[in-house]
């Protein structure tokens, strides 16, 4: 099986798409070799070395995309209904893809939304090839957010332009592929509204941590914890909105707290707005993130903008940590009531995780960690997975 995808997986790769990727390879390994393509850009130049025990990867034939160059293909990219790179789709507009890799294969599969834009080229070229697509998020809804929340009317505009843009080519993308996999039911609905004869189906991701760390909180200076790929816009907004509006009534009420945000690439002006508030803390990259769950007193998802389930908010959960989110952070997650706090509201956000440090509800805890496991647990993801693939493989 070919797999096109977004970006290369590796065992310590930073987000949190890279790591369901990880988890899908291994879902399919022992019943199917598969093979990872993805852009010629630098992060996955970066991961090809890194690359362990897991499906053999490598870049797509072109010219590598660096710099001014990646950062204008980006833009195109958004213009374009969030399709992949035009280095990419203008490969497979010709004779310079791996058509013959691709006419060898038993199925085709497409990592990310923006990469599920190969489909229609890819269905043209070989007709009777099964085509699978991933929807880490349906990225209309993404845009489509972000324009609700854009300063100026001018980003507005730009946002709702690139949503309609998107909706237009997530409907034709969808509708060449066999079989669509989301990772719940409110983006189930969307792709549904979006290609009404497509075949998709709900599969939570397999999250449940392989060896996770025992829960060593820190009783004096309890942390308050957010993690995520900081260069991703909505992580870095959630960020500077959770320092502005919740951690100053936070810190009042509990001086002796700590924020601390775990994660890879931070803006500088993330990194002055964490440098000039007490108590608050960036990590950068780290290897694991297992030790900073392990020691959180309080994990916080105050999201405001993007798309599809949280999968930081579900591993703060499975590790039995607390947790405190907005409607976006806790998206895709059909439990509210077990959230330690659930509001979009500054305040009532700032007011959940001061009760959490100072009294923890541990048998809500538990309870959502058990919820977790239960939907989220990595068998029942595998089984599902080899089940999808292969029923969709025999049928066509």
């Amino acid at each position: 099986m070919l797999s096109l995808t977004k970006y290369i997986p590796y065992p310590s790769v930073p987000h949190a798409g890279g790591q369901y990727v990880l988890a899908h390879d291994r879902a399919l390994r022992g019943v199917a070799n598969v093979t990872n393509l993805a852009p010629n850009i630098p992060l996955n130049r970066e991961a090809l070395p890194l690359v362990a025990d897991g499906p053999p990867a490598a870049l797509l034939d072109g010219a590598p995309l660096d710099g001014m160059a990646l950062k204008l293909w980006r833009l195109e990219s958004v213009l374009a209904g969030s399709s992949i790179y035009w280095p990419v789709r203008r490969l497979f507009a010709g004779d310079r893809a791996p058509w013959k890799q691709f006419a060898e294969a038993d199925a085709i599969e497409f990592q990310w939304s923006e990469m599920i834009a190969l489909a229609p080229a890819v269905r043209r070229r070989l007709p009777n090839i099964p085509l699978i697509g991933i929807g880490h998020d349906i990225v209309t809804q993404r845009l489509d957010r972000q324009a609700a929340g854009a300063g100026s009317a001018l980003r507005r505009a730009l946002l709702r332009f690139a949503a309609a843009r998107s909706r237009k080519r997530e409907a034709a993308s969808f509708a060449a592929l066999d079989l669509l996999i989301v990772l719940s039911e409110k983006d189930a609905d969307l792709a549904r509204s979006l290609a009404p004869a497509l075949r998709v189906e709900v599969v939570p991701p397999g999250l449940s941590p392989n060896d996770p760390l025992p829960r060593a909180p820190h009783a004096d200076e309890p942390i308050v914890l957010f993690t995520g790929a900081m260069n991703r816009p909505e992580n870095s907004d959630a960020a500077i909105w959770f320092i502005d509006e919740i951690w100053p009534r936070v810190h009042e009420a509990v001086p002796k707290a700590r924020f601390v945000i775990a994660g890879a690439k931070p803006s500088d002006t993330l990194a002055a707005k964490v440098a000039s508030s007490p108590r608050a803390s960036l990590t950068g990259f780290v290897d694991s993130l297992e030790p900073y769950y392990a020691e959180a007193s309080v994990f916080v998802a105050p999201l405001r903008s993007g798309a599809g389930v949280k999968f930081k908010t579900i591993d703060a959960m499975l590790r039995g940590v607390p947790t405190v989110a907005t409607s976006v952070g806790a998206e895709g997650i059909d439990a509210p009531e077990l959230f330690a706090g659930l509001s979009d509201q500054s305040a009532e956000l700032a007011d959940a995780v001061i009760a959490s440090l100072k009294s923890p509800d541990e048998e809500l805890t538990r309870k959502a960690q058990e919820w977790a496991e239960s939907v989220y647990g990595v068998d029942a993801f595998e089984q599902r997975i080899r089940e999808l693939y292969a029923d969709v493989i025999d049928t066509k």
